[in-house]
């Protein structure tokens, strides 16, 4: 019987002799007992939710099409379904999980820096073992930072996520304190992984450079993540419940530009050009620091985008430029 250090005091070699079972593995028919998932197997799978989806209920879905769960499927040698009842039995959703499930969820995503340690072992074991990245995809790029970059760029608190996490009526048959009080940090958790996901789909949207000035630590090669975030344009304490994960309501920025859009210095319109308010455009007149960060070698006329990119919605960008006060735009 598997035990939660089985989990996170996973170590290198443990990892390497589970990718060799798991290379020797064949098939199971259908109907026939499956496989116990082996914990290499299981931390993957909670990765695979980082980067899913958050349906209406809250819950984290894999879904079945994504070209990572698609390739670990192959070689767990398990169907995508599969995968995704893992990920249930770890946030919670499936009422037979094992006993240390709900703890390992709770552990990682309270912890967000133990999985990124734990992901790089597993693909350092992979690695060993001749599984290359055509075979085992870097899903979540931890080789080259996006993983540190997203886990960083998310800005919203505990204490917010926690008064959404108390709006949830949970009911446990037979439970008591200490079963209340896991299942409350367990949705906590679940909350977390929606924001990373947000976080993800924000700043891959913005080319992981702020849109605002085209700052990009990635692009330059250094190692500083928090030198962007994934910023709301509506605010997550403003916004109801999808409105908080929609990537269409967010912006990667510099702290420094998203502390200025966050106090409606300066706004987007619909068109995604930027407009300063009248209180902006004095400071800039008067200072020279104001100047070079705000002024137009600072801050650019309109969101700096990849071609690929999604703007932003107008719902969003119409609330944030009605907040300027009366002050600010006559």
């Amino acid at each position: 019987m598997l035990e939660l250090n089985d989990y996170l005091d996973l170590t290198v070699a443990t990892a390497g002799a589970q990718w060799r079972g798991l290379l020797q593995r064949e098939y199971v028919s259908a109907g026939k007992k499956q496989e116990d998932f082996t914990p290499l197997e299981t931390l993957l799978c909670f990765g695979l939710g980082l980067i899913g989806s958050q349906a209406k209920s809250g819950n984290i879905n894999i879904p079945e099409s994504s070209p990572a769960a698609i390739k670990l499927a192959e070689l767990f040698k398990r169907s995508t379904g599969s995968l995704a009842l893992k990920l249930a039995n770890l946030d919670g959703r499936r009422a037979h999980r094992a006993k240390h499930e709900q703890q390992l969820w709770i552990r990682l995503t309270e912890d967000r820096f133990q999985f990124e340690v734990l992901y790089a072992l597993i693909l350092t074991a992979g690695r060993s073992v001749g599984l290359d990245a055509e075979k085992l995809p870097d899903f979540l790029g931890f080789e080259d930072n996006r993983l540190r970059l997203v886990t960083e760029a998310d800005t919203v608190s505990d204490s917010e996520l926690l008064v959404s996490v108390r709006g949830h009526r949970v009911t446990l048959p037979g439970s008591d304190e200490i079963d209340i009080r896991d299942t409350e940090r367990a949705l906590l958790g679940t909350a977390r992984v929606g924001q990373q996901q947000f976080a993800r789909k924000v700043l891959t949207n913005s080319g992981f450079a702020c849109v605002f000035c085209g700052l990009s630590t990635r692009a330059a090669g250094l190692p500083s993540s928090r030198m962007l975030v994934a910023s709301h344009i509506k605010p997550w304490s403003e916004s109801a419940g999808e409105e908080r994960v929609d990537p269409r309501n967010g912006l990667a920025a510099c702290p420094t530009h998203d502390a200025a859009f966050e106090a409606h210095l300066f706004s987007v319109d619909t068109n995604g050009t930027i407009v300063r308010s009248p209180a902006l455009d004095r400071a800039i007149a008067n200072d020279a620091s104001w100047q070079r960060n705000f002024g137009q070698n600072g801050l650019a006329p309109k969101l700096i985008l990849p071609s690929f990119a999604t703007t932003p919605s107008a719902r969003y960008t119409d609330w944030h430029y009605s907040q300027f006060s009366v002050e600010f735009l006559y």
